[in-house]
C-alpha cells in the first residue's frame, strides 16, 4: 500500500471535504476521489460518508484514522533505519518534570556537541511516554521504573528521587521537613489520570494504609497543577526535581518530600536503534548530565542507581536509602 495515499486520507478526514483537500494537496478533485477510491479497495472498507457539507469517515474511517499517524511515523523510522540519515537523528521523551532541571540542559549540550544530528524532543506524561515507545516512535526515554519494559526496549534503573507534596505558600511546608503519607489523607489533589504511574502509586499508598484519596481533578499538564496549588485551589504531588532551585516557584509555593516515598527513573532504549551512533551519543549524554546535576546537590534527595550512584557518593554526606518504585 502506497503510503502517499494514507496521507490524502487524512488530510481529507482533517478537512472534512475531497473539494478543500484537494486544494490544500495541489490535486484535482477527481484526482483525489480516484486516490480515495484505491485505498478503499485496498483496504476493502468504506471510508467517507458524504453529506450536505462535505464528507464524514465511517467507522472504518474514525478507525483508519486514530491507527494511521503512528504507523506512518514508524514507516518513517524505518526508511531512516534502513539510510544513511538514521545516523544522524534521534528521537527522545522526557517527563514535564524534568523541564527545568534536566531538559533544559541536555538540549543545548547535545546540539553543541553534535550539531549535525536532528534532534526530536517529545515531553508527556509516563503513560503518553510509554504509548510512544509502544509505537517505536522514541529511540530514548524517561519513565517511572517497572518490572517489565515495553517490547523492544532495554530498560535500566538511573536514578531514585523523593516525591513530594506541593501545596499553597501558607501552608508552611519545608523541604527539610518531611511529611507523613497521612498528611494526603482527604487532601484537595490534582494529579493525573490513571494509568499515570505517580498517580495509581499515591492512590494505592494510600487506600493501603486505609487514607481517603480525594482528586478534586485530573490534570495531565504538571505546570498547570503547579500553578493552581499556588493560587490555593487545591494540592498537587510531584517528583521532587520539579520544584528543585526552580525559580518559578520559589516563595510562591511550599513543599515537602513525603515520607517513605519515591520514584525511580529508568532510561529506556530502543534496541531497534542501538547501532544509531546519534544514539549512543544521547545515551552518554543523558546519564552524564544526570550524574553532573545529582553531584551538584541541586536535584534534592535524588541518589544515582548502581555503579552510577558510585561515582558521586562523595558528593554526598548522606546515606543512600531503601530503594523504591511505584
Amino acid at each position: 500500500m502506497d503510503s502517499q495515499l494514507i496521507e490524502y486520507f487524512l488530510r481529507v478526514t482533517e478537512l472534512g471535504s475531497i473539494n478543500r483537500a484537494a486544494a490544500d494537496l495541489g490535486l484535482s478533485q477527481p484526482a483525489l476521489s480516484r486516490h480515495i477510491a484505491l485505498l478503499e479497495h485496498q483496504i476493502s472498507a468504506r471510508l467517507f460518508t458524504r453529506t450536505k457539507g462535505g464528507v464524514v469517515p465511517t467507522e472504518a474511517g474514525q478507525l483508519l484514522y486514530d491507527r494511521a499517524r503512528p504507523i506512518l511515523r514508524q514507516f518513517a523510522t524505518l526508511i531512516e533505519q534502513v539510510g544513511e540519515r538514521a545516523e544522524g537523528s534521534l528521537s527522545v521523551g522526557f517527563p514535564p518534570s524534568w523541564q527545568h532541571l534536566f531538559t533544559t540542559r541536555f538540549v543545548p549540550a547535545l546540539l553543541a556537541r553534535h550539531p549535525r544530528v536532528s534532534l526530536r524532543v517529545h515531553e508527556g506524561v509516563s503513560h503518553e511516554l510509554r504509548e510512544a515507545m509502544h509505537q517505536g516512535m522514541l529511540d530514548l526515554a524517561i519513565v517511572p521504573f517497572e518490572g517489565v519494559p515495553p517490547s523492544g526496549y532495554r530498560h535500566t534503573p538511573l536514578v531514585r528521587e523523593p516525591l513530594v507534596l506541593v501545596s499553597p505558600r501558607d501552608h508552611g511546608l519545608t523541604p527539610e521537613q518531611p511529611v507523613p503519607l497521612s498528611g494526603l489523607d482527604n487532601l484537595r489533589l490534582a494529579l493525573p489520570g490513571r494509568p499515570n504511574a505517580i498517580r495509581t502509586y499515591v492512590e494505592h499508598a494510600l487506600s493501603r494504609k486505609g487514607h481517603v484519596f480525594k482528586s478534586v481533578f485530573e490534570i495531565d499538564a504538571m505546570n498547570l497543577s503547579m500553578a493552581l496549588a499556588r493560587q490555593g485551589t487545591c494540592h498537587t504531588v510531584t517528583p521532587c526535581c520539579a520544584v528543585s532551585a526552580h525559580p518559578d516557584w520559589e516563595n510562591t509555593i511550599s513543599w515537602s518530600p513525603i515520607s517513605g516515598m519515591f520514584i525511580t527513573w529508568a532510561l529506556c532504549e530502543n534496541t531497534a536503534r542501538s547501532h544509531s551512533p546519534a544514539v549512543q551519543e544521547g545515551l552518554r549524554l543523558i546519564a552524564e548530565t544526570v550524574e553532573a546535576i545529582v553531584a551538584s546537590g541541586t536535584w534534592l534527595g535524588a541518589e544515582l542507581f548502581g555503579s552510577r550512584r558510585n561515582k558521586v557518593r562523595s558528593a554526598s554526606a548522606e546515606p543512600p536509602g531503601d530503594w523504591e518504585s511505584p
